[in-house]
């Protein structure tokens, strides 16, 4: 838990000789109006990206001033901006290759949150480029601040057949090497609005000739976004969370084949061939057609290695249950992201996967 900080933040500012041992009850994080200050700087990588909004947002909202690192156009933070009032959210653009970008991002911050991560390669950026190197980087360069948060992937090993698997374990491992205290936060599937999860699933059940039902058996614990951010918050208001590990799960556990029953309910494509595949069939179609040829391929070959296993929480772990967070039904969200993919006549039926 941070140390409550009640005089002299303009010293802290400059020094930043914080503890990241000895904890006591943060309590300038109330939950009211965002037009009051706390006096807290949060640091967020990654907070232009899907699920780093609703941290922002959730943020901002307690009176945190929140620093976002940025490296693309303006548009990309744009939306950010407005979830705090004047001066709250604070653009800073940076390359996380150079250190002295970074230093300035979190020069003036308490808390550092690093959410920063990439589950597919570009020309630009590698897996181990984003989820190791730089992870290590901005690691080594927060040691002194006073709360240090990574955010790895449920389930990852460095024996996992996936890269992505295999660099989110290496990241967090190093992470946590440097800095003892960090608390560790292993998200499940992360579904929500422009998520890769319900959206990706209910354009191929629109776009192509058949659904692919592969890894039927393997079992699902998906993951709201805004839960995702309420932890996170939570790990900051609750005392005793340095140096420990959570896995951030929704309560339901559903089967890959009862997920996309759900699917096909909400999609109303009840015409669609349902054709049960290998896993192999599925990367030789990603490796030799998808990747080679889509310009946003549905499915990548790494992916499909990772998803080969139960994407649930391990027995005993530290979950959303411990930091006192309600989790979102998927129902809840399933019906109305779906429903732009439905065919026209069926776009105003009521569907409800839990009542068929």
């Amino acid at each position: 838990m941070l140390k409550s900080l009640s005089k002299g933040f303009p010293s802290l500012i400059n020094k930043r000789s914080f503890s990241t041992i000895n904890e006591s009850p943060l309590t300038r994080i109330h939950h009211g109006s965002r037009t009051q200050t706390t006096g807290l700087v949060a640091t967020v990588f990654g907070a232009t990206g899907f699920t780093g909004r609703y941290l922002v947002q959730l943020l901002a909202r307690t009176g945190i001033q929140v620093v976002v690192p940025y490296r693309c156009e303006d548009e990309g933070f744009r939306d950010l901006k407005v979830l705090g009032e004047l001066g709250q959210i604070i653009p800073v653009r940076f390359d996380i290759r150079d250190d002295e970008s970074i230093e300035r991002a979190i020069s003036h911050s308490n808390i550092v949150i690093n959410m920063a991560g990439r589950d597919y390669e570009t020309r630009n950026f590698s897996l181990d480029d984003i989820n190791v190197h730089a992870a290590t980087r901005i690691a080594d360069l927060s040691k002194n601040v006073e709360k240090y948060i990574h955010v790895s992937t449920l389930r990852a090993s460095e024996d996992s057949p996936s890269h992505f698997s295999r660099s989110k374990a290496l990241g967090e491992k190093l992470t946590r090497e440097i800095i003892p205290n960090c608390t560790v936060v292993r998200p499940s599937i992360i579904f929500g609005d422009e998520d890769k999860f319900i959206n990706k699933w209910s354009k191929v059940s629109q776009n192509w000739p058949f659904i692919p039902r592969y890894n039927q058996e393997h079992k699902i614990q998906p993951l709201h976004c805004y839960d995702l951010a309420s932890g996170i918050l939570s790990i900051l208001e609750t005392p005793g969370t340095n140096g420990k590990v959570y896995e951030f799960a929704g309560d339901e556990v559903f089967t890959w084949d009862e997920f996309l029953d759900m699917i096909i309910d909400g999609t109303a494509q009840y015409s669609k061939l349902n054709i049960p595949v290998s896993n192999d069939f599925m990367k030789i179609l990603t490796e030799h057609l998808l990747e080679r040829f889509a310009r946003n391929p549905n499915f990548i070959k790494d992916q499909i290695d990772y998803h080969n296993q139960d994407m649930t929480t391990t027995v005993g772990a530290l979950t959303l249950k411990d930091l006192n967070v309600k989790t979102t039904p998927i129902q809840e969200k399933l019906i109305r992201l779906s429903r732009m993919y439905r065919p026209g006549k069926f776009f105003n039926a009521i569907a409800n996967p839990q009542n068929k």
